[in-house]
């Protein structure tokens, strides 16, 4: 499988200002919300590129559609890789 990003919109915490990650992590606790961006490597691995923070959840939302697959916990919706999209189910 050829390399890939995705993104995973989550409300914020704490850990994420300890988060390694490739390119940009600018924490900020007054944000309600984070978009994680990963990148998925041919071999399986994956790493987390860049993780913004925003308290526009619609934003965050419409930059997640960028993407060729994402969840968006606050909404309970993810779209997969062959494009549907679905609930999510906790």
């Amino acid at each position: 499988m050829a390399n890939y990003s995705y993104a995973i919109v989550k409300h914020n915490y704490p850990d994420l200002m300890r988060e390694s990650v490739l390119l940009e992590n600018k924490y900020s606790a007054k944000k309600k919300y984070a978009l994680i961006e990963k990148i998925s490597h041919k071999d399986g691995s994956e790493n987390i590129a860049n993780i913004y923070y925003s308290n526009d959840l619609e934003a965050l939302s419409t930059q997640a559609k960028g993407y060729i697959s994402w969840y968006n916990y606050p909404l309970g919706v993810t779209k997969n890789m062959q494009q549907y999209i679905t609930e999510l189910n906790y």
